[in-house]
This record gives C-alpha cells, structure tokens and sequence, in this order.
C-alpha cells in the first residue's frame, strides 16, 4: 500500500470533493510552515551566528559570529498556531472523509504528527523565562511555549484510529454489495 497515491500541492478535484481537498491542503502547507519554523531558523544561525542554533550551543571557533545572538527567534503563538492548524485539519480530513481517503491515511498521520514533534525543537531555541518545560542536564534552561502543540499529536492517532476502523467495515460493506449483486437469486 502506497504512503499517498494523492498529489500533496492541489485540491485533488478529481479525488477529492472539495472540502477534503481544502482541509488535506491547508494540513500540508501548516506542517510546512511548522517545519520551516525549525529549518530556517537552523540554517540562519548556523551561517550568521557562526554554528550556535540553540542556547546551550557555544559558538565554532572556525568563525565569528556575523550577527548577535539569536538570529530569528519563532514566536510561540505562530507555532502553536500553525501546528494546530495542521492538526486540525488532518483530524477533520480523517473523519470527514470515506473511501477516497483510504490510501491517505498514513500519510494524513505521519505528515501533519510532525507538526506536533517540531515544536519541542522550536521552544529550546532560548531560554523562556516563563516556561515550564526544562531542556535535559544539569545546564538546562526553561524552553518556550511552542511545545503546547505536542499533547494533541494523540488527538491525531484517535482520528487515525476511527478512520482505519472505518475504512475496514466501508471496504467489509462495499465487497458484501458486490457479492450480493454479482450472485444470482
């Protein structure tokens, strides 16, 4: 079984009705968003602020920093937003959809729970002050909020589960029909 036979970047018209599409879109894009909340960030600091990604990093001794510390810090609230968005979205898709989604259902899993994994790497950037969360070692430092998005990858596996359950008694009812149809009498 393949991860997805669906194309990531469209409304799948001809898949899809269209609020399937709509929500398996807006779900793709907000766990790239969430993704490149991590990546951009990563590659920025590496090259501006000479190798030194998270706080407890120290600097290379190759080269100087080019800028001061921290080059663009994600602001929790656009985090959590994006991850739940992506989350979201991927939940409503697995309820609301049928047989269509059968073969997407792995894919509407694993693409948008990373949405919930990225943001513990974003919130150990800096030291939050506020937070709750300390980074692992005797050195650790409170992390930012982003990681509240987390918890509700289980929300995700919930829907995953209910749509799998599904889509096995909507496959056991359609070759039930076809049996019933092609036998005589």
């Amino acid at each position: 079984m393949p991860f997805s036979t669906l194309p990531n970047f469209g409304l799948n018209r001809g898949g899809l009705p269209l609020r399937l599409g709509v929500l398996r879109l807006i779900a793709v894009l907000a766990t790239l968003a969430t993704f490149a909340q991590w990546i951009v960030p990563v590659v920025a600091r590496g090259i501006f602020n000479a190798g030194r990604i998270y706080y407890s990093n120290e600097p290379s001794k190759l080269y100087e920093s080019l800028l001061p510390w921290p080059v663009l810090s994600v602001p929790a609230w656009l985090t959590i937003t994006t991850g739940l968005l992506a989350i979201g979205c991927a939940c409503a898709y697995l309820l609301l959809g049928g047989l269509e989604i059968s073969s997407d259902i792995s894919f509407m899993f694993f693409a948008p729970s990373l949405a919930g994994v990225f943001p513990i790497f974003i919130a150990a950037f800096e030291k939050d002050p506020t937070g709750v969360i300390r980074t692992p070692g005797p050195d650790g430092y409170p992390i930012g909020w982003h990681w509240v998005v987390a918890p509700f990858i289980l929300v995700l596996l919930v829907a995953t589960l209910v749509a799998t359950a599904r889509m096995r008694r909507l496959r056991a009812e359609r070759r039930r029909r076809r049996a019933q149809h092609v036998t005589p009498g």
